[in-house]
């Protein structure tokens, strides 16, 4: 028995309770579909600048699809490690984690030896060869977490997650050691992250310290690193 306008009120609120929870996961769910298909756009649109593809080739693709292309893209035909622009983004991720952790990050650049005269005297077949050694003894050497990405040619980088230079160049000078037992060769350098670091100077001074190294292999002196390499990332013979 309704005996008072708030029984009234009660009675007309249960009533109406299960349509007005209905409506809002109606809205709601129409709110999430809108969200979750901004997001997939969002994403579709990021892998495809990732991947240059255009609208019209965009249409066409999954998102699923488009993550497994860029997947592919990521790795190096012929070594299997990261290629140039996937690594340096790695790298770039890196740096900002070993900020915010405060930890260390050192990277490596390995440049393999050797590489133009196995072209030059026994094809290009023994060079990937080579270069496939190269990428194999560096990954499996290092840690699971460790980085390895092809630069260019003959040139690899390592980037050491949580490892300071001395500790980073003890084990690559170990990898090193025993590639030579087996005919394979490399010169390298290192740096460790600093404050003012970006991803440009970081390289830069690994870069700079493999290219002393080789300077004092072969007795050259008076090289000036810091101009050996074009805004493309070529290396610059020295006059």
């Amino acid at each position: 028995m309704l005996k008072s306008p708030f029984d009234v009120a009660l009675a007309v609120s249960l009533a109406v309770l299960p349509l007005l929870l209905v409506i809002w996961l109606f809205v709601f769910g129409r709110t999430w579909a809108e969200a979750r298909r901004a997001r997939d756009a969002d994403i579709r649109l990021a892998l495809a600048a990732d991947l240059g593809l255009s609208p019209r080739e965009l249409g066409s693709l999954t998102t699923v699809g488009l993550f497994k292309l860029r997947e592919q893209a990521a790795f190096d035909d012929l070594t299997g490690v990261l290629r140039r622009a996937a690594g340096i983004a790695a790298l770039e991720r890196e740096i900002a984690r070993a900020r915010r952790q405060k930890s260390a990050l050192t990277v490596a650049f390995v440049d393999l030896d050797g590489l133009r005269q196995a072209n030059d005297s026994r094809g290009h077949a023994a060079g990937d060869s080579l270069l496939r050694d190269m990428a194999t003894t560096l990954k499996t050497g290092l840690r699971g977490q460790d980085l390895v990405l092809r630069y260019g040619g003959d040139e690899f980088v390592c980037v050491l997650p949580d490892t300071p230079s001395d500790a980073g160049g003890d084990k690559l000078r170990q990898i090193q050691t025993e590639a030579g037992r087996s005919g394979l060769a490399f010169s390298l350098g290192l740096a460790e992250l600093e404050r003012s670091d970006d991803v440009v100077s970081l390289l830069g001074r690994a870069d700079r310290e493999l290219y002393d190294a080789k300077a004092r292999r072969s007795g050259i002196q008076n090289l000036h690193p810091e101009g050996r390499r074009d805004q493309n990332g070529r290396r610059r013979v020295p006059a």
